[in-house]
């Protein structure tokens, strides 16, 4: 093998060691914003859920009762599409992150195999 041959190979190795990297720091990234927001989902559920039952085991109407499991239910509701509208911007933002992550890698990656293509040519015609 020639040694451009092997340095071409380095370059790529390294770029595709570098990619997986940030992969990893952006998957990490999208874990973790999707992670604060379930919790924060999962801490509004059972704060609405809590505020209700205490309302609950005071009333003495059975009428009250239901309109406080309507009213909970109304509440929960709108959390979850709250955080569904959140959980979908969270995943079209990471969606842009790979696709750049994508493209810039096609182009580097490109770069190297037609400078190593070019390089060939000129050792071919000599």
């Amino acid at each position: 093998m020639s040694k451009e041959l092997i340095e071409n190979f380095q370059k790529l190795s390294q770029l595709t060691l570098e990619n997986f990297k940030k992969l990893g720091e952006t998957n990490l990234k999208l874990g973790e914003k999707l992670l604060q927001e379930q919790v924060e989902l999962t801490s509004a559920v059972l704060e609405a859920a809590a505020e209700k039952v205490t309302a609950a085991t005071e009333t003495k109407d059975l009428k009250d009762v239901a309109t406080l499991q309507a009213e909970l239910a109304q509440d929960l509701s709108k959390k979850l599409a709250e955080a569904g509208r959140n959980y979908a911007d969270i995943v079209t933002e990471a969606g842009k992150v790979y696709t750049n992550l994508f493209e810039t890698s096609l182009k580097t990656a490109s770069a190297v195999a037609e400078k190593a293509g070019k390089a060939q040519q000129k050792k071919a015609a000599a």
